[in-house]
Parts: structure tokens; C-alpha cells; sequence
């Protein structure tokens, strides 16, 4: 008996999309999103009233946290790396504002794949949001994120200062 070699397709080194996004777009959405989760905690509760801060909060709590992740500074850039494991393959966000960097995508489940799942019980297809604020002002033009296994490296250069027109005096 002849066994064939599996192939596994390696993420090493695979390329991510990344879209330039305002700062209040990323929060727009991503409001947009637990806005839908907290309707869904109210409805689950039959639409009891007077629970409404109480369900937002809940939502909030269970679609967007603070992004984990290592920095280091490289020259004038900044490297990210943050673990993907909690995001299903293939749906990963990555939105870049000049101070902010949103990873996005659908949470992992039992049955798709082999991981962990997320606190509480996101809906089918539900996005799930790690944000995180960036020390400095960088240019969302200049970004590029790849794959490296489970995790996802990003690499932001700084923005340039517009230089100041000079002033005459008069």
C-alpha cells in the first residue's frame, strides 16, 4: 500500500488585505456590529425592556477588545505581531487610520475548526473586533501585514511631517 504525501498549504509568509480606514469608519462599524449583537441578547431575553445598557455592554464585551500584540520599532516603522487563533482562516480585516489599527473577522467555532470558542454565543457569520491605538501617527498607505503560521506580522511606517510654510514677517 502506497501512501501519497498530504500537502498542507502553509500561511507563511501568505500576504493580508489592508484597507485605509478613518478612525470613525472603524468605530461606525464596528458600533454597527454590537448594535446588531445587543438586539440580538434583547430579543434572546424576550424583549424585555429597561435591560438595554446592560445588553450593549454585554455585546460590546463579547465582539471588541484591545488588540494583544508585541511592538517593536524598527527604525521608523512600527512591527506588530498579534496571534490570529481566535479568527476563523480567510476572514481576517486588517483597517489602518493614521492612529488606529482594527483587526477584524469571524470568531472560530466548534465544528468548523479546532479552536476555542469565543465567550458567549456570536451569531453565524458575526465579526468579532481587536483595536488598538497606535503611539504615533502613521501613513495608511505605507502598511503591509503577512502571515507568518498562526500569527499576523504588520509592519506601519510613520506619516512624514508636512513641513511648516514659512512665515514672513511684514
Amino acid at each position: 500500500m502506497v501512501r501519497k504525501a498530504q500537502t498542507k498549504h502553509s500561511r507563511i509568509g501568505q500576504r493580508m488585505q489592508v484597507t485605509a480606514m478613518d478612525a470613525d469608519e472603524q468605530t461606525r462599524r464596528t458600533q454597527a456590529a454590537v448594535a446588531r449583537r445587543a438586539y440580538e441578547i434583547f430579543e434572546s431575553r424576550g424583549s424585555a425592556s429597561w435591560h438595554e445598557l446592560e445588553d450593549w455592554r454585554a455585546a460590546e464585551s463579547e465582539l471588541v477588545r484591545p488588540l494583544s500584540c508585541g511592538r517593536i520599532m524598527l527604525g521608523d516603522n512600527l512591527w506588530i505581531s498579534a496571534d490570529t487563533a481566535l479568527f476563523r482562516e480567510g476572514t481576517i480585516d486588517i483597517w489602518v487610520a493614521p492612529r488606529r489599527l482594527t483587526i477584524c473577522g469571524e470568531p472560530r467555532t466548534k465544528g468548523k475548526e479546532s479552536a476555542p470558542v469565543q465567550a458567549g454565543s456570536n451569531s453565524e457569520g458575526e465579526r468579532i473586533f481587536r483595536v488598538t491605538d497606535l503611539p504615533f501617527a502613521i501613513d495608511p498607505f505605507k502598511v503591509t501585514a503577512k502571515l507568518r503560521g498562526r500569527f499576523l506580522e504588520v509592519l506601519l511606517g510613520q506619516a512624514q511631517e508636512k513641513p511648516q510654510p514659512a512665515t514672513t514677517a511684514a
